[in-house]
């Protein structure tokens, strides 16, 4: 078929032309006549761009070239070029893989890059050697490899192996787009894959020394690692070829092929292992794809040692069904509070005051501020508050760790420096690595909550991307390679926690669906502008302190710090030690026309209060503490107060108020997300921290009858688990409230440390097996431990704990009755059920049906029986690897569908 101008970018063409052509950056022409290439740019009477498949970018004319036909591109199943659809290849690869166990792809790349490629792994020649001996089977398939050496990609340099890290991110891309798929297709779970292995085979020169014989516990992760893994990806890249033989595990024909340079290939590591045999020098990349791990589940064992209380404690409602998890959390706020653990040892046990004298690097203090008299600074226009709770070293960021440029950092706001980090600190304590979010990308949104900032008053060397306050959130996700939404929120005091409640909103969004969220707030004061404002307005403390429920209140203090946590979906589990807590439920709303624009609304509040507790359906009695908002001024904490009251009349137990503002100062912007992490650290350790400077309780309190303590010492709660709600009202009238869940893990009051099952689980994970590496072949190991080549979901074993050692038996579970026939019926024989035909292999039976319409629904009948009917758990199901119910009576609606 002929080109013309209507053929779209992505085609693939066979070059016509008799004569020979110079490749684009190249000064020597050759013969490209009967070579395949894709079209990369259609310029009609212009020309056409397209890349050769050995990887030469060319300039021809349409005359030059035609299409390609299906029979032409003998030897590969797909094509990876510059302008095909990475998408719509991943959405072929299940099938193939369905129907003959391997996929063969062309990767276009191109001849430069790969030379650069193979350029720079001579240079890197020290970094590669061999495997132990033990693993090569495993990681090189069959063959003879003692003149193959290897190299992880990690351990290379990452400057010289800038190359490589492409390669490295186009696996992991294969890995990201096939993920449904295969779930789809085999039920597989991948979660991860290995690092690229870089394997040099054919070298010539003498056999390298294996390396040392591994250890047990190597031997044991070896194992985990050969029985998670579902598929291998090979990418050869040259110079030379040669034959890879796909040598089937069960009775089937192997496949051999002739491998060409920049050939990639697919296959199900379950039905093939591998044998690569060089014709020369040649360099393969390797990864598996893994399944995710199976979770052990103590089931029971005999008893040892039983633990009694006299007293029993209530028994707090667990949230039901997917949450919002708490995966990691960073602080970066006064009292020195720079990681979260240090924020609950400041509000808990050191009754810190995070306030300082505002530092003159800040500004000239003495200028801005005349703190003796409140009316005549005010009349003067300066500031009568010359304390805040501090934070120390906003100056100081570390540029390289970000690969930020030095002329960026300059005009960058302090804002982004210390988000960039608290931010990071946060995904680091939810186990997120820098190069491997980095190279692979992750699908995490990152949402941070501010109030405004001062920097444009006091930047010297501004500049477009350092200045705007939308960049906080989007250098980040730049710079660390976050792929999910990415906004700033500004409802002023309100502000990170309207950011957490939109986190939680996207999170939960079906499409599209985010791996995760990065939530934050942020507030600096770098600038007397706005200290001299709320002055004017006599919003600020005289004294500089925020005396929440105290009877001195007479405005808040300002603070500054960062706070972040990194949000999950799962199920909150207690024994989970990758998780904080739980998001049980978060809301927003506003006061709508109030007294003023500014003042609290008692109404809006309550309203605010109730919608959180119905989401997570509770009962006003449920909630253990409320975090109040509590700024200090004399009209916001009564009505605050009151509010609550009215919401939490009735109660079994008393409430706990707590406020972490005469600690930290209030934060503005980024108050939500401190109180918000304290609240998570409160049902961690079960317990209610104090409120700082609380002497006399402000007189204008609704709490008396009302069971609630205004807490002037840390009390332990009632119950294990624990509900903690904290507030944020924004002076514009925005009001969000966040309710954390979280059970006791941290103090010894908890039941989780005496747990025998807990005890017995974490024992027999701490203990390496013994492990009998006979043979050539790993499958024949002998191991007193898991055994991870055979480990299937549902299995359950026997497990002797002894002093360093375990041993594991299978517990064989009773063998069924033997089935002497099976039955289908659908729409495509009215439902009359017809017997299916039994195979060699015993329990097994086929039925060959012929779609006489678009689809077809069936269900199957053991021993012929109508009332033993074997289905899928929905409707229509079209999985080929979902669950199969039964034998029982079910009605018709639970079919398998054939489309």
């Amino acid at each position: 078929m002929q080109m013309d101008a209507n053929v779209a970018p992505g085609s693939l063409v066979l070059l016509t032309t008799k004569d020979k052509l110079t490749p684009i950056g190249e000064d020597e022409a050759f013969d490209f006549n009967g070579a395949q290439a894709q079209l990369v740019e259609n310029g009609g009477d212009l020309g056409l761009l397209v890349l050769s498949f050995s990887g030469y970018f060319l300039q021809v004319p349409v005359t030059a070239c035609r299409l390609l036909t299906a029979e032409e591109l003998h030897g590969y199943d797909l094509v990876l070029g510059p302008k095909s659809s990475a998408e719509g290849l991943a959405q072929q690869m299940p099938d193939l893989l369905l129907e003959k166990g391997y996929v063969t792809t062309h990767v276009m790349l191109p001849a430069r890059t790969r030379a650069g490629i193979l350029a720079t792994v001579k240079q890197l020649d020290e970094y590669f050697g061999r495997l132990p001996f033990e693993f090569e089977l495993g990681y090189l398939g069959r063959g003879d490899s003692r003149s193959d050496r290897v190299a992880m990609l990690e351990s290379l340099e990452s400057a010289a192996a800038s190359g490589l890290l492409a390669q490295e991110q186009s696996v992991a891309e294969h890995l990201r787009l096939m993920k449904a798929g295969l779930l789809q297709t085999f039920g597989f779970r991948l979660s991860s894959r290995t690092t690229l292995l870089l394997r040099l085979s054919g070298a010539t020169g003498a056999d390298s020394e294996a390396a040392e014989p591994p250890n047990a516990a190597q031997a044991e992760a070896f194992l985990a690692l050969m029985g998670r893994k579902r598929l291998c990806v090979l990418r050869f890249l040259g110079p030379a070829g040669g034959t890879l033989r796909l040598i089937p595990k069960k009775d089937e024909a192997e496949v051999t092929m002739d491998v060409c340079v920049n050939m990639q290939v697919v296959f199900l590591t379950q039905q093939y292992e591998y044998q690569f045999d060089p014709t020369g020098e040649c360099l393969v990349l390797q990864s598996f794809f893994l399944e995710e791990p199976l979770q052990l589940v103590f089931q029971k064992a005999p008893a040892v040692g039983k633990f009694s209380t006299g007293l029993s404690a209530p028994v707090t409602k667990t949230p039901k069904g997917q949450q919002v998890l708490v995966k990691g959390m960073a602080s970066r706020d006064p009292c020195e509070a720079d990681l979260h653990e240090k924020l609950w040892a400041a509000v808990r046990h050191g009754g810190c005051d995070g306030f300082l004298e505002i530092p003159k690097t800040r500004f000239d203090v003495d200028q801005y501020v005349d703190y003796e008299d409140q009316q005549r600074a005010m009349a003067s226009f300066k500031s009568y508050c010359r304390h805040q709770g501090h934070i120390e070293g906003i100056e100081i960021f570390d540029a390289g760790f970000f690969n930020i440029p030095e002329q960026d950092v300059r005009g960058m706001d302090p804002e982004q420096r210390i988000f960039m980090e608290t931010g990071w600190m946060a995904l680091a304590d939810a186990g997120y690595k820098r190069e491997q979010v980095r190279i692979d990308s992750a699908h995490l949104g990152v949402f941070v909550g501010i109030s405004g900032s001062d920097w444009r008053d006091v930047c010297r060397t501004p500049s477009a991307n350092g200045v705007p306050e939308t960049f906080i959130a989007n250098r980040f996700s730049y710079v660390v390679n976050l792929k999910g939404p990415s906004f700033i929120v500004n409802t002023a005091c309100s502000a990170s926690l309207v950011a957490l409640h939109s986190a939680k909103t996207h999170l939960l969004m079906q499409e599209d669906p985010l791996d995760g969220c990065l939530v934050a707030g942020i507030s600096l004061n770098v600038s007397p502008g706005t200290w001299i404002a709320n002055c004017a307005g006599a919003m600020l403390s005289f004294r500089g302190r925020c005396f929440s429920f105290n009877a001195t209140a007479d405005g808040y203090g300002r603070g500054e710090g960062c706070a972040a946590a990194v949000l999950g979906r799962g199920k909150y589990n207690r024994d989970d030690d990758t998780t904080c807590g739980s998001l049980a439920a978060s809301h927003s709303n506003s006061d709508g026309r109030s007294a003023s624009l500014t003042a609290p609304n008692g109404p809006a509040q309550q309203r605010l209060l109730r919608a959180a507790l119905g989401e997570a359906r509770l009962q006003p009695t449920q909630l253990d503490i409320y975090e109040a908002h509590g700024t200090g001024t004399s009209l916001g904490d009564p009505i605050e107060v009151s509010a609550v009251r009215k919401v939490l009349a009735q109660r079994e137990y008393p409430v706990m108020i707590s406020c972490s503002k005469p600690n930290l100062g209030h934060l503005e912007g980024g108050a939500g997300m401190s109180a918000f992490c304290k609240c998570i650290l409160a049902c961690m350790h079960a317990e209610a921290a104090s409120n700082q400077h609380l002497r006399v309780q402000n007189p204008n309190l609704d709490i008396e009858g009302w069971p609630a303590f205004l807490l002037q010492e840390a009390a332990a709660l009632k119950s294990d688990g624990s509900y903690v709600g904290v507030s944020g009202f924004g002076y514009g009238g925005t009001n969000s409230h966040a309710l954390a869940f979280g059970h006791n893990v941290v103090t010894s009051r908890g039941d989780n440390k005496k747990h025998s099952a807990q005890a017995m689980l974490r024992q027999v994970r701490s203990t390496t097996p013994e492990i009998n590496m006979v043979g050539d072949n790993y499958e024949d190991w002998q191991t007193t431990g898991l055994p991870h080549l055979s480990i299937k979901s549902g299995q359950a074993f026997e497990v002797e704990v002894m002093p360093g050692r375990t041993h594991w038996h299978e517990l064989v579970p009773m063998k069924p009755r033997g089935i002497s026939s099976m039955s289908i019926a659908g729409s495509f024989n009215n439902r009359v059920p017809e017997t299916m035909i039994a195979r060699d292999r015993p329990g097994l039976f086929s039925y060959e049906l012929t779609l006489s319409q678009e689809e077809e629904t069936f269900q199957v009948f053991v021993d012929g029986l109508l009332s033993q009917v074997l289905h899928p758990l929905e409707p229509k199901c079209t999985s080929r690897c979902s669950q199969v119910a039964g034998p029982r009576d079910v009605g018709r609606e639970l079919a398998w569908l054939v489309k």
